[in-house]
């Protein structure tokens, strides 16, 4: 059993590609570039207000690796090697910190899909948890308290839960929504996707409506922003969840959820 759990680790190391196998090499074709991100990972324009720095690395046209630093201590927080496609696909290693400097989190994405071994670990260096990660199967693995000793396994993650649940997010969300006078006089439909944070303490925060593709026309773009006003308002009329949790500590998570308008 031993060899199997070893085994398969490296078999997936493997199928991740070079990325993986060795690190990009410091050459003239290698091109670099830097963006910079909020808390919840949202691209953002300039550094202010922004929470994390991002280095990305492309060898060529496919690959690359992008290492996020915090703003505030200019501290590795994460390394990502990924495919350079449009949206990015995590392949290969992906690693997280602690701000000493030690790994926090070890995971093996295979073209976006986490799967293998994931391993986490205390800020000193103890191993905290070790869990193999198969798509489309329950996860099963050990965790242990910061003196080594086993502890009784919990998931990795847990998301926040809803009254409910999902059928119930959508339903009240649904009723919450009330539809633009000015969308019905202008015929307008559509789905727009909203995207909110679920806080420590259960309530909804950040709420932002999805903006409509570049290419809309311009009465579609003028009829649209009543009904992201109107789903944005549906959104902040959300009872409170039941929070998530990472590693057993409470976190803050980001939700992405539609409000679908459509005249019977």
């Amino acid at each position: 059993m031993m060899n199997y759990k070893l085994l398969l680790p490296l078999l997936l190391l493997l199928a991740a590609g070079s990325l993986v196998a060795a690190p990009l090499p410091d050459s003239t074709r290698i091109t670099r570039s830097t963006e910079y991100q909020d808390r919840h990972f949202r691209s953002s324009a300039t550094p202010e207000g922004a929470t994390y720095r991002v280095e990305i690395m492309l060898k060529d046209s496919a690959r690359g690796v992008a290492k996020t630093y915090l703003l505030s201590s200019g501290k590795l927080y994460s390394y990502k090697a990924f495919l350079n496609q449009a949206p990015r696909v995590r392949h290969g290693a992906y690693l997280e910190f602690h701000e000493n400097g030690k790994t926090r989190l070890q995971e093996v994405y295979v073209l976006g899909i986490l799967q293998g071994e994931r391993r986490t670990y205390y800020p000193t260096g103890e191993l905290r948890r070790r869990e193999q990660v198969v798509p489309g199967q329950p996860t099963t693995g050990e965790c242990f308290g910061p003196d080594g000793n086993p502890v009784a396994y919990f998931p990795y993650m847990q998301m926040p839960v809803y009254p409910g649940e999902q059928a119930g997010l959508l339903q009240d969300i649904g009723r919450n929504t009330v539809y633009p006078r000015t969308a019905l006089r202008a015929r307008a439909e559509g789905v727009v996707i909203v995207g909110f944070t679920v806080g420590k303490d259960g309530k909804v925060q950040d709420v932002a409506a999805e903006e409509p593709s570049a290419d809309a026309a311009a009465a579609l773009r003028w009829a649209y922003t009543h009904l992201q006003e109107a789903a944005v308002q549906s959104v902040r009329k959300l009872k409170p969840f039941v929070p998530g949790r990472r590693e057993g500590e409470v976190v803050e998570v980001r939700f992405r959820v539609p409000a679908t308008f459509r005249i019977m």
